[in-house]
């Protein structure tokens, strides 16, 4: 394993993304990271597992007081692996993997708590956005102009229990994956009470 240098660049390059989520997380919060650690750490070129601990322990150490703010708690392990003293050439590659599963978990529950779509995620919220993307554009064939005022979208998703809307890593606004029949009823300022719709016939 120490010799694979494709996996621990697989390896570090994930870990580069939880940065990239925790710094979303700051932005949200408006908190100040350091602007300088990523281009650092994207300036390495050969990996190693001491690199990818490393890091790992920086995001740590990062989300933490993010956790203290939210009043959300940590796996413990996290943190009783950044107050550890155990060298990162000590440390396996078992080890690491099983901390940036305990890692990924806290930050998905941050992102939870705001509402916000990370960059581990942001390809398939993506997909789905565009295809709701393609509906509505659908729906406005057929119908015309679609709702458009913030207060009754908003409160059309209320009704069906959507309780929030989700945002990318760059604060870009996603749909929910709502069915093509949710977002009908959602954008389409006057929609058929009787049956399904002929639009939605075409699209299904």
């Amino acid at each position: 394993m120490a010799n694979d240098f494709e996996t621990l660049n697989q390896l570090y390059e994930v870990l580069l993304y939880k940065k990239k989520d925790i710094i979303a997380i700051q932005k949200k919060l408006g908190i100040s990271g350091n602007a300088n650690q990523m281009t650092n750490i994207e300036a390495r070129r050969q990996k190693t597992l001491a690199d990818s601990y490393e890091l790992l322990l920086n995001l740590v150490e990062d989300i933490i007081p993010i956790q203290d703010d939210l009043s959300i708690d940590g796996n413990p392990i996290l943190e009783e692996a950044l107050q550890s003293n155990k060298a990162s050439t000590d440390i396996s590659y078992r080890e690491i993997y099983n901390l940036l599963l305990y890692l990924e978990e806290d930050i998905i529950t941050i992102q939870d708590e705001l509402g916000i779509i990370g960059y581990s995620n942001q390809e398939r919220a993506e997909e789905v956005d565009e295809k709701a993307r393609a509906y509505l554009q659908k729906f406005e064939e057929f119908h015309g102009p679609l709702e458009d005022v913030p207060i009754v979208i908003l409160q059309k998703y209320g009704e069906m229990g959507v309780n929030k809307i989700q945002f990318s890593g760059e604060i870009l606004p996603l749909f929910p994956n709502l069915s093509p029949q949710q977002l009908h009823e959602i954008f389409v300022k006057n929609p058929s009470s009787t049956g399904q719709c002929l639009c939605l016939e075409q699209i299904s």
